[in-house]
C-alpha cells in the first residue's frame, strides 16, 4: 500500500499545474458550500435579532381581551408546565370593558406587568426613563405627564375602582409612543390587590424553547379552552419564514455544486490517466494487477479530493469574516455577526466527501481496464460516436418534439409540461456529441460550397478528435447554463406573480386585517370612523362576511357547477357618489337599496355571469342561524373596483349586514394615503392607533413593505444564484483549461509542424481560441434554446399566469458563451505559442 502511496504522490508531483487547477476548482466548490451555509446562518441571526429589535423577543400571547374574564389557575399552571414553553410572564387589564361600569371613559388604560426579562420584551413595557414601578408607583407617557405637569417622583392621585382614589407616585416614562400616549404601566401584584384582581390574569406572554413548536403549542391552547384570545405574531413569522425560505433554494444549489464538482475531478482524471497510459501499461507489465492499478488511480484522486476539502474549508471559512458586511449589504440586510452551523457544515461537507468518493471509482476502474498490449500499439486520435447512438438520440429527438406539440396544442395536462421540461433537460446533454458531429459536417459541407477559412474547418475537426473530454467539459457548461435560464425564469415569474398578487391582495396603501378569519367576530367599527376622520386618508371597510353556497350559479366554474361566495358590507356610497355603479330603479343612495339588495363588481360579473336584476340564490353554508337559503338582488355592478378586494364576494350596506346578520363588526379596513410627505408620520398613527387593547386582535399591512420585503427576499435568492452560476462558470474555464492543456501536450508535435509548414503564431493562436469558442459557443446555443423551452414547460406546469424569460439574458449567455471558451484557451495557447519549434517537432 505504502509503494501505491509513493507512485500516486510522483504521478500529482509530475503534473504539478494541471492538479492545481484541479485543487482550485474542487476547492471554490467546498467554499462556496460552507460561505453559502455561513451566509444563510448569518442572514437567519441577522433575521431575529431585527425581529427581536423591532417586534420583542417573544412567540404567544395568550387569554382574554376582556377585563372581565381570566385564566384560571389551573390554565396557568398548564401553559407554564407545557413542555414546549420556556418561560411566560402575566399581565393585567383590569378595566379593559369595564369603562361604563366603573367610569373610567376618562382615564388611560392601566395594565399591570411582572418586572421580568420576558415583560420588557412586550411592546408596553418600554421605559425611556426612570424605573419599572413598585408597589404604590406608576410608569406614565411624556403626553400624560405634559398633560398633568408630572415628573419623577411627582405623587398623583388616580381611580381604582371598586375602592376608589389613591395616591401613587410617577417611577418613571414611557417610550414616546403615540400608542403609549393613552397607557400606565403598574407593577402585576400591586395592581391586582389595587383593584380587587387578587388572583386574576388577563394574558400571558409565552417565550418557546423552538419557534417551530409553536403550531403544536397553539393547538394544545384552543384544546385547554377555545374562548382563549391568541396572538400568533403572524406578522413576525412572516419576515422569518422569508429567511427560512432560502434553505430549499441552498440544498438545490449544494446539489449543483457536488454534481459539478464531481464532473470536472472525472474529467480531469480521465486527462491524467490517458497522459500516463503508458506508464501505467508499464506497471501492468511489471506485474501490477488491475486492482493495483484501479487502488493507484483511486489513492491519486482522493489525495486531490482531500486536499481541495481541506483548502475549501479554510477558504470557505475565511472568506465570510472579511466579506460578509459586502454580502449582507448586497443583499440589503443588517449584519448581526458571523454565524457558523457546524451541523449544516459538517452534513453538507460529508455528503462532498461521498460524492468524491465516488467520483474516484469511475477513473479507477476504466483505467484498470486497458490492456497493455492495446496502449503500447497506440490509440485512435479520432473518437467517432456509433451509428446506434446517432439512431436513439434522433429519435428521441423526434418523439420529444411530438410529446411536446401534442401537450401544447391537444392534452395541455400540467404533469405533462413538468414531464416535457424534464425531457427537454436530458435532451440537452444527450445530444452534444450529436451536435458536434452535425457541426462538424455542416462546416465541411459549407467548406466544399463556399470554401471557409482553414482555422475553422481545423476547429470542427478538433473537436471530435478529445470527443469524450469535451463532452465532460460541456456538460458541465450546459449544467450552468440550464441553472441560469431556470433558476432567472422561474424566479422572476414567481416575483412578478407575487408582486401582482400583492397588488391585488392589497389594492390601497395600508390594510387592517383582524387576526380572526372573515366569517369570526372582527373589531370595532370605531377603527374606521378614526381613521376616516383624518384629512390624508382615504378608508374603506369591510365587515365580516356570511358565506353561501350558490344554488343557481349561472355560468359553470371549470368543474365546479356551484361555487361558494361571501357577503360583505362596505361603503356602497363611495362608487355610487362618484358614478362608477350601474344601477337599476334610480338607486343613488345606499340606503335606497332593497333589504336584501346587492352590488358586485364588473370583473365578478363577466366571472360568475350574473347581472343587472338577477337573483343571487345562496344555501347556508353553517354559518348562519336562522334560514337555510337567503335570495339576494343584484342592484348595482360596480364598474370601478380598483380599491376593492372582490374574489368571489358580492356586496351591500353595513346597516343591511347588521339587519340581515347581526354583524357589526369589521374584518378589514383598507386605506390609501393620500399625501406622500406625511405617509411616514401616517403610517406611525395607525401603528399607534392598533396597539391600543380594543384594535389588538388586527395587524397591520403595509403594501410598500410588503413589495420591499418581496424585493429584499428574490435579492437575495438571485445573489445566491449568482454565486453558484459564477462558480459552475469557473469549473468550466478549469476544466477547459486542463483540457486545452493536455490536449496541446499531445498535439504538440502536429502544432509544430504547422509552424513549420508556415503557420505564423498569430495564425496558430487564432485556432486554438477558435476551438474554445466553438466549444463553449455552439453548446452554449443549444443549452439556451432547450433550457428556454424546458423553464416555459415547467413553468406551464407550475400552473403560472404569465411567463417572464428576459430576451436580454437569453442574449447575453449566447454571446458571452464563445467568450468563456476565449479565456479558457487564452493561457494554454499563449504557452504553446512561445515554445521552441524544434523542440516541439522532437
Amino acid at each position: 500500500m505504502s509503494l501505491l502511496v509513493k507512485a500516486a504522490i510522483n504521478f500529482l508531483l509530475s503534473h504539478k499545474g494541471r492538479n492545481a487547477f484541479l485543487i482550485l476548482g474542487i476547492s471554490l466548490g467546498v467554499a462556496l458550500i460552507v460561505i453559502v451555509q455561513i451566509l444563510l446562518g448569518s442572514l437567519q441571526e441577522s433575521n431575529e435579532t431585527t425581529i427581536s429589535d423591532i417586534h420583542g423577543d417573544y412567540d404567544l400571547v395568550v387569554g382574554y381581551q376582556d377585563g372581565h374574564k381570566s385564566l384560571t389557575n389551573k390554565e396557568l399552571n398548564t401553559i407554564t408546565d407545557m413542555e414546549e414553553v420556556e418561560t411566560v410572564t402575566p399581565f393585567l387589564y383590569p378595566y379593559l370593558n369595564k369603562e361604563e361600569e366603573y367610569d373610567m371613559w376618562g382615564e388611560p388604560i392601566y395594565v399591570g406587568f411582572n418586572n421580568d426579562e420576558l415583560a420588557y420584551e412586550y411592546p408596553f413595557v418600554s421605559i425611556a426613563e426612570g424605573h419599572f414601578p413598585k408597589a404604590g408607583e406608576v410608569v406614565v407617557s411624556p403626553t400624560y405627564a405634559t398633560l398633568k405637569n408630572l415628573q419623577i417622583g411627582s405623587v398623583i392621585e388616580m381611580n381604582f375602582p371598586p375602592y376608589g382614589k389613591e395616591k401613587v407616585v410617577v417611577s418613571g416614562f414611557s417610550e414616546g409612543d403615540e400608542g403609549l400616549s393613552n397607557m400606565v404601566i403598574f407593577d402585576f401584584h400591586w395592581l391586582q390587590e389595587a383593584t380587587l384582581n387578587v388572583g386574576k390574569t388577563t394574558a400571558l406572554i409565552v417565550k418557546l424553547d423552538d419557534i417551530k413548536k409553536k403550531a403544536d403549542v397553539v393547538q394544545q391552547l384552543k384544546k385547554l379552552n377555545q374562548e382563549f384570545f391568541i396572538d400568533q405574531r403572524l406578522e413576525v413569522d412572516n419576515q422569518r419564514n422569508n429567511i427560512g425560505g432560502l434553505g430549499p433554494f441552498v440544498q438545490g444549489l449544494n446539489i449543483a455544486i457536488y454534481l459539478v464538482s464531481a464532473l470536472i475531478l472525472i474529467s480531469t482524471m480521465r486527462m491524467s490517466i490517458q497522459e500516463k497510459q503508458k506508464d501505467l501499461a508499464t506497471l501492468r507489465l511489471l506485474g501490477f494487477g488491475r486492482k493495483h492499478i484501479m487502488f493507484l488511480v483511486l489513492i491519486e484522486t482522493l489525495i486531490l479530493g482531500l486536499v481541495s476539502l481541506i483548502v475549501g474549508i479554510i477558504l470557505g471559512i475565511s472568506i465570510p469574516f472579511f466579506t460578509l458586511d459586502l454580502f449582507l449589504g448586497l443583499m440589503n440586510v443588517p449584519n448581526a455577526g458571523i454565524v457558523l452551523p457546524y451541523q449544516d457544515i459538517l452534513l453538507s461537507l460529508g455528503i462532498f466527501t461521498i460524492v468524491i468518493f465516488l467520483s474516484s471509482l469511475i477513473p479507477g476502474y476504466m483505467a484498470s481496464l486497458s490492456s497493455p498490449i492495446i496502449i503500447y500499439r497506440g490509440v485512435k486520435s479520432t473518437q467517432d460516436i456509433t451509428k446506434r447512438y446517432v439512431i436513439i438520440s434522433s429519435l428521441y429527438v423526434v418523439l420529444i418534439t411530438i410529446i411536446f406539440a401534442c401537450n401544447q396544442w391537444y392534452w395541455q395536462s400540467r404533469i405533462m409540461y413538468v414531464i416535457n421540461a424534464v425531457l427537454f433537460i436530458v435532451l440537452s446533454f444527450i445530444t452534444i456529441p450529436l451536435m458536434f458531429v452535425l457541426f462538424e459536417k455542416v462546416i465541411s459541407y459549407l467548406d466544399r460550397k463556399v470554401k471557409v477559412r482553414a482555422e475553422i474547418l481545423l476547429a470542427t475537426k478538433n473537436l471530435l478528435r478529445q470527443l469524450g473530454r469535451n463532452v465532460q467539459i460541456s456538460v458541465i457548461f450546459t449544467l450552468g447554463i440550464i441553472i441560469t435560464i431556470i433558476g432567472m425564469v422561474v424566479l422572476t415569474t414567481v416575483k412578478e406573480y407575487t408582486t401582482n398578487t400583492i397588488m391585488s391582495t392589497y389594492p390601497n396603501d395600508l390594510k387592517v386585517v383582524s387576526i380572526k378569519s372573515q366569517v369570526e367576530e372582527g373589531f370595532p367599527f370605531s377603527f374606521y370612523e378614526l381613521v376616516n376622520e383624518k384629512p390624508n386618508i382615504e378608508a374603506f371597510f369591510y365587515t365580516n362576511e356570511k358565506v353561501f353556497q350558490t344554488i343557481n350559479l349561472p355560468l359553470k366554474q371549470g368543474v365546479q357547477d356551484e361555487i361558494l361566495i361571501s357577503i360583505s358590507g362596505i361603503n356602497l356610497q363611495y362608487s355610487l357618489d362618484r358614478n362608477e355603479v350601474k344601477v337599476k330603479d334610480e338607486i343613488s343612495l345606499e340606503e335606497d337599496l332593497s333589504p336584501n339588495g346587492v352590488m358586485i363588481t364588473e370583473d365578478t360579473s363577466k366571472k360568475l355571469g350574473y347581472q343587472l336584476g338577477d337573483v343571487i340564490e345562496g344555501e347556508n353554508f353553517g354559518n348562519i342561524d336562522g334560514d337555510d337559503k337567503r335570495d339576494f338582488i343584484v342592484e348595482g355592478i360596480i364598474t370601478n373596483s380598483k380599491h376593492i378586494s372582490d374574489e368571489y364576494k358580492i356586496f351591500t350596506s353595513k346597516k343591511i349586514m347588521g339587519d340581515m346578520f347581526d354583524v357589526d363588526t369589521l374584518y378589514s379596513v383598507e386605506m390609501n394615503i393620500e399625501s406622500e410627505t406625511d405617509q411616514a408620520e401616517t403610517i406611525e398613527e395607525i401603528q399607534s392607533l392598533i396597539q391600543e387593547p380594543q384594535y389588538t386582535n388586527t395587524i397591520l399591512y403595509n403594501r410598500a413593505e410588503e413589495l420591499n420585503e418581496l424585493e429584499e427576499q428574490f435579492l437575495q435568492r438571485f445573489f445566491i444564484l449568482y454565486l453558484a452560476v459564477g462558480l459552475i462558470i469557473i469549473f468550466t474555464i478549469i476544466g477547459l483549461m486542463n483540457s486545452t492543456a493536455s490536449s496541446i501536450k499531445e498535439r504538440i508535435q502536429e502544432l509544430s509542424m504547422l509552424r513549420v509548414l508556415g503557420y505564423t503564431k498569430g495564425r496558430l493562436f487564432s485556432l486554438l481560441v477558435l476551438e474554445g469558442a466553438l466549444l463553449t459557443g455552439s453548446v452554449g446555443v443549444l443549452s439556451v434554446i432547450l433550457s428556454t423551452l424546458s423553464a416555459y414547460n415547467l413553468l406551464l406546469g407550475m400552473n403560472a399566469e404569465t411567463i417572464i424569460i428576459t430576451p436580454n439574458l437569453l442574449l447575453g449567455l449566447i454571446i458571452s458563451s464563445p467568450i468563456v471558451g476565449v479565456i479558457a484557451v487564452l493561457f494554454p495557447a499563449i504557452w504553446v505559442i512561445k515554445r521552441n519549434v524544434l523542440e516541439g517537432i522532437r
